[in-house]
């Protein structure tokens, strides 16, 4: 491939927009061109992130106050999972941070201890401090500098930060182009070398990035690159979602809350504006209309109300993101049920990936084929490492209570990775040897399966070889070290959000 001079986004979106602000910001010889036609409306699944948001922000040198208030956005510490194993327990999985160091080492030592026949239940909330910032409804944005600062996502209205991307974007230079795609061209090397539009002229590059959403207009529909999918480990295929008011006059927990139902589980994203409600199910267990009835009779609303938007998700990945001279970000390129709120992480991880191969191929253009196969292998063990992680939530349950958790629990295909580490969990193994082996590379560190596997309580009832457990002095003093920690640096959520409202008005 020769030197990058000239690229073209297909494609709008947050996908799309997030990556023509990140390489008109790092990449500023670049000629950018986005094509995006306002007639078709973005799928927009999911309104919540991973902490990796507030870097890509920062990189970008956009304030939180520039964008939260426009996005209706709020602050998020983690998540709460309820009801997984069918008991309406419920358990924290926290952001991890640095403060958390010691106290998280009173959680595994007391996990393993559960795991190996311990009588006692031993969840994380308590044990890192996201877990008491979301109990006491505070924001894990802290009021005050810390040594070390706590790592949190964000809720946010998907629409309006790809419209704050788009203006960050076109303000650097590059070309907007509101028109639909009709055809791709593609040269003797099979490469893409012309983009043909309803109205405008046509659009040629020397690289193409394809964020068409499910549809892949060009890493699919063009290039013929195979769609993996994941359905024999992750059933759920469907959404449905309404809007429900927000109430800001009270607490406001900085998490979002994932509750198991019959045939799948239900979010629901607390912003500014309202809560973003969606149950995502298989529509193998339960039809549309099924899925409305249970989504409003578990909010205790009218079926005749609300307004339902019913979304059908194609869950896998391309066999390539990257092939010839095209790119795929975004739902073109991968999906994986919103559970852990990773979309955009996947996103964002592209995009650093292409904008540090591009740099190097403008230097070293005889690269660019090595550069292609390290990027397209990268992406694949994060989408698969991401995709074992969820199919941990459904192979741990507990529930049986309803055909689609039956299938789920017991006939769905457990990965080839993850299946020797579910083994050394319940065994009593030394789990951490087995999590560095089999997932070196992985974005889900060992607070993140501690907490997945402690606060699903997967175990081997039968296993009784218990190792000691914290000492109770030591986990009170972990418990009142983490709540010192709230009140001296940490505010109610809703009263930093409203005065973030109040400061963009004055």
């Amino acid at each position: 491939m020769k030197e990058i001079k000239k690229l073209a986004i297909l494609g709008g979106g947050t996908a799309g927009w997030m990556c023509a602000a990140y390489l008109s910001k790092f990449h500023t010889d670049l000629d950018i061109t986005l094509i995006e036609s306002s007639k078709i409306g973005a799928i927009g699944v999911g309104e919540g992130s991973t902490p990796h948001l507030k870097q890509f922000m920062q990189q970008l040198g956009i304030a939180e106050q520039q964008w939260i208030p426009y996005c209706d956005a709020t602050f998020k510490a983690g998540i709460y999972f309820k009801n997984w194993n069918g008991d309406h327990r419920a358990y924290f999985h926290p952001f991890y941070s640095e403060m958390d160091i010691n106290t998280a080492e009173v959680f595994f030592v007391n996990a393993n201890a559960r795991r190996r026949g311990h009588e006692q239940w031993c969840g994380p909330d308590s044990y890192f401090l996201t877990g008491h910032l979301a109990k006491n409804a505070l924001s894990p944005k802290a009021k005050s500098p810390m040594v070390r600062e706590q790592h949190y996502g964000y809720h946010f209205d998907a629409k309006k930060l790809a419209h704050i991307l788009k203006g960050y974007a076109i303000e650097r230079g590059v070309t907007h182009i509101d028109d639909e795609f009709v055809a791709a061209i593609t040269n003797a090397q099979g490469e893409i070398s012309e983009l043909k539009l309803k109205h405008s002229a046509p659009v040629n590059a020397d690289f193409y990035i394809d964020a068409s959403g499910f549809n892949a207009l060009l890493i699919g529909e063009t290039l013929g690159c195979r769609f993996q999918p994941f359905t024999d480990q992750l059933l759920n295929d469907s959404a449905v979602t309404v809007a429900c008011p927000q109430n800001m006059n009270q607490p406001l927990q900085a998490a979002t809350h994932s509750t198991a139902l019959s045939a799948g589980w239900l979010w629901q994203i607390p912003l500014t504006s309202r809560v973003g409600t969606g149950y995502v199910y298989s529509s193998a267990f339960l039809s549309k209309q099924q899925a409305e009835q249970e989504l409003a009779a578990t909010l205790n609303i009218s079926v005749n109300d609300v307004e339902f938007r019913h979304v059908s998700m194609k869950v896998g990945a391309r066999s390539s993101a990257w092939q010839k001279n095209v790119m795929a970000i975004g739902l073109a390129q991968s999906f994986i049920e919103p559970l852990e709120a990773t979309s955009l992480m996947v996103t964002q991880q592209s995009i650093l990936w292409l904008s540090k191969a591009i740099s190097k191929i403008q230097t070293s253009p005889t690269q660019t084929e090595k550069l292609r196969l390290h990027t397209n292998q990268q992406l694949h063990y994060l989408v698969n490492g991401i995709k074992d992680y969820i199919c941990a939530h459904y192979t741990t349950s507990k529930r049986r209570d309803s055909a689609y958790w039956r299938a789920v629990t017991q006939t769905t295909e457990i990965p080839t990775r993850l299946e020797p580490l579910l083994a050394a969990w319940r065994n009593g193994d030394d789990f951490d040897a087995y999590l560095y082996h089999q997932y070196p590379e992985s974005v889900y560190s060992r607070p993140s399966w501690y907490s997945l596997l402690a606060g699903m309580d997967y175990r081997d009832s039968a296993l009784n070889a218990p190792t000691e457990s914290a000492q109770q002095e030591i986990d009170l003093a972990a418990h009142a070290y983490l709540e010192s920690l709230c009140s001296k640096h940490f505010e109610p959520h809703i009263m930093q959000l409203k005065a973030m409202q109040q400061n963009n008005f004055e």
